[in-house]
């Protein structure tokens, strides 16, 4: 009886983290074809170097999947955007900073990213392209030669770099 309550309790909580994120409006439209790989680098507040790992976004017409894998090839995080909101793929414990991290990303990556979230407040600042959403600050992007710097309230930064494909 103890376990069935204590799963209740952290199902609820983990919907109430969800929920807190902000809901795209439409299914961004992304600028590659199916699929595309990016290095992810996470820094913590003092700006060391916490790890690395892969990510890949696959876009069918329905939806938009996230799958991020440490160094060897390990699923961190696995998400499933689509017009009925986020969800969680597979069987892998749910990562709310991997979420967080796939939802700041999808405006940058977006050829439509402006409209991705409407309800959010956006306001360019020398540390990037800032989001606020219901008075909260949420996330800065900063374009970089090679990709985007996403940095959080919490000072967490990961740099996303995409990977060139090669033949």
């Amino acid at each position: 009886m103890k376990i069935i309550v204590f799963s209740m309790l952290l199902l609820l909580w983990l919907t109430a983290c969800a929920s807190r994120l902000p809901q795209p409006q439409e299914l961004p439209i992304l600028p590659f074809n199916d699929a595309a790989w990016f290095q992810l680098e996470q820094y913590d507040a003092a700006g060391q170097f916490v790890q690395s790992s892969l990510l890949a976004i696959e876009q069918t017409a329905d939806d938009i999947r996230f799958v991020q894998t440490n160094a060897l090839g390990a699923p961190v995080a696995r998400q499933i955007f689509n017009r009925q909101g986020w969800h969680h793929d597979g069987f892998v414990m749910p990562n709310a900073e991997s979420r967080r991290l796939f939802a700041a990303l999808l405006p940058a990556l977006a050829s439509n990213g402006a409209a991705v979230y409407p309800q959010m407040v956006r306001q360019m600042e020398a540390n990037g392209e800032c989001y606020q959403h219901k008075g909260e600050n949420r996330w800065c992007i900063q374009r970089e030669e090679k990709g985007w710097r996403i940095r959080f309230p919490h000072q967490t930064q990961w740099r996303v770099q995409p990977i060139a494909e090669t033949e």
